[in-house]
């Protein structure tokens, strides 16, 4: 089974994204569907049932003790990374839990059998794939606010149709206020 943690859109916030990228992008990649928008916080990868089952336990156990807490973003900014080959939409600053709650789901992770992803965090759900260059730049900035109260453990499953995400289990988050 291929997992990831991440933070799951409302359904809402992905059509606003979907509309705000087929207005301002033009052609120059596979657009993502709007179902598959994601924030992801730490990329596991291939897991076998009895280490997943130990990962959620640990992330149980963690929450027993530590209660992380939600936010908002404003998903302001755009960029593109050559390498994969993805466009995305993210915000410009975001909360210091975030970053943290990102960086110790890492830890679990690899604590169960992943390896360590030295990427810095970043926030960002991609829009566009197979880009082989950046499109052009948008003519207006996305300006999106997005809030989230929880974080998702996600299967990726490859179909006939591409890759779809699938929540695993789901986990709350504090809710500031």
């Amino acid at each position: 089974m291929r997992v990831f943690f991440g933070l799951e859109l409302p359904a809402e916030v992905a059509m606003q994204i979907a509309d705000w990228r087929d207005r301002q992008l033009g052609p120059g990649g596979r657009p993502v569907a709007p179902a598959n928008f994601h924030i992801t916080l730490a990329f596991i990868g291939e897991i076998a049932p009895g280490p997943q089952e130990r990962l959620c336990l640990a992330v149980d156990g963690w929450l027993e003790q530590v209660r992380p807490r939600g936010g908002q973003l404003m998903l302001d900014c755009t960029g593109y990374w050559p390498r994969p080959g993805i466009y995305w939409v993210g915000p410009r600053t975001w909360p210091e839990p975030l970053s943290q709650l990102a960086h110790k789901l890492r830890q679990l992770a690899v604590g169960a059998g992943a390896r360590r992803d030295r990427n810095p965090f970043q926030p960002h759900i991609t829009v566009l794939r197979n880009c082989p260059t950046a499109p052009a730049a948008p003519v207006t900035q996305p300006a999106i606010r997005l809030s989230y109260r929880d974080f998702t453990l996600f299967e990726s499953r490859q179909g006939k149709a591409g890759v779809s995400y699938h929540p695993v289990q789901q986990w709350e988050l504090a809710w500031p206020g």
